[in-house]
């Protein structure tokens, strides 16, 4: 007679393989899912930095405040104070006739880029961006 099935050591064999790819597969997945996170801040921060820059164009000072639309008597923009994909919250910050500061906070735990943020001013017409290190990327 023939035994059809697998052996109890096939079936170790397998469950520690699995594991160990699990092991290495894991660490990568979750990095990965937070880059794609972090460019739905990064894509926030920049449309309110252009939304920001086109405000004042029309107005003597940048917008100070997120809401439907621009308006100069009350100095709001028009952008909303959630990123598209809802990971991050945006705000505005120091904002005067010639600089600005926009941050935003990730609604997830991101231990490498904890708050991305963007200034402008005189020295930095641009925008000076922060953390520095691959958080832009």
């Amino acid at each position: 007679m023939k035994n059809k099935g697998f052996t109890l050591i096939e079936l170790m064999i397998v469950v520690a393989i699995l594991g160990i790819l699990a092991t290495v597969a894991l660490p990568s997945y979750q990095d990965y899912m937070k880059k794609s996170k972090r460019s739905d801040g990064i894509a926030a921060s920049m449309s309110l930095m252009l939304a920001m820059q086109k405000a004042r164009g029309n107005c003597a000072l940048y917008p100070t405040t997120l809401g439907a639309s621009d308006n100069c008597g009350t100095r709001t923009v028009g952008h909303g104070a959630l990123s598209s994909e809802g990971y991050y919250a945006i705000a505005i910050s120091g904002a005067t006739g010639n600089a600005f500061k926009i941050t935003a906070t990730p609604k997830f735990t991101d231990s490498d880029c904890s708050t991305l943020t963007i200034t402008v001013n005189g020295t930095n017409p641009n925008g000076l961006k922060a953390p520095a290190y691959g958080c832009w990327d």
